[in-house]
């Protein structure tokens, strides 16, 4: 099996393991180390239980923006949260919006993903060294949605591995099927997104080629995620131990 393993739970949407996707020069994903997922708020009793005596979740790792967190309530798995809003926080959720709205249209994108990595360079720093502790392990990433800020940092990790740029892709297109799901959630958190049923839908899907694409910029610019990771700082003993851990 290489496709990533989605779990039934309950009050999470977009919630799966990252599956044991081969990599080049041998080996796969080590299975049960990375899980990623949409907001937490919502989990059952069931789900706590689930996500620490089946997963064994020791890491929590939230990429949102602090105005995402005004008025939601703690969660089962609170202590174990690592928060790492991917955009700065003395900017509000609202202008930072609007300021990619303004470079690249609404909705996602794959030079908006790629806009990610500048704004992004030290949280997706801190990350990776995260990725590096043993410790951490296993380890839940999770956004709002659980598919662009998390799609990016998860296909960086993947690419990272040594995953092709088709594996990469199809991961990220698992998210559709989850987009009922969090329609849901932000229905009931009061939230109201702009446009047509279908316009809305559409903006929540997860295509492949928009992956496909970021990470042609990606080479493109970079040279791939390694060459990125070592600009932004990162030791080249960390990658390593990030490779280490999480190659089986």
């Amino acid at each position: 099996m290489t496709e990533s393993t989605v779990s039934s739970l309950e009050g999470i949407h977009n919630f799966r393991e990252l599956g044991p996707y081969p990599l080049r020069g041998g080996g796969h994903i080590r299975p049960g180390m990375v899980y990623r997922s949409g907001a937490l708020e919502r989990m059952t009793a069931a789900d706590l239980v689930w996500l620490r005596e089946h997963a064994g979740v020791r890491t929590v790792l939230d990429l949102r923006h602090p105005d995402e967190l005004q008025g939601t309530d703690p969660h089962g798995l609170a202590d174990r949260v690592t928060a790492l809003s991917f955009f700065p926080e003395e900017q509000t959720q609202e202008s930072l919006i609007a300021e990619l709205n303004g470079l690249y249209g609404t909705g996602p994108s794959a030079a908006r993903y790629l806009h990610y990595l500048t704004v992004a360079g030290d949280r997706i720093v801190r990350a990776v060294n995260l990725f590096a502790e043993e410790s951490a392990y296993p380890v839940l990433v999770h956004c709002t949605a659980g598919k662009d800020r998390t799609g990016v940092l998860i296909g960086l990790i993947m690419e990272l591995l040594g995953a092709s740029p088709d594996h990469i892709a199809a991961e990220y297109g698992l998210s559709s099927a989850s987009v009922p799901a969090l329609l849901a959630y932000l229905e009931a958190t009061g939230r109201r997104l702009e446009g047509t049923a279908e316009e809305i839908a559409e903006r929540l899907a997860t295509p492949p080629e928009r992956m496909a694409g970021f990470l042609t910029l990606l080479r493109e610019r970079y040279g791939g995620a390694e060459p990125y990771l070592r600009a932004q700082g990162v030791a080249p003993a960390t990658l390593a131990a990030v490779r280490r851990i999480l190659t089986a």
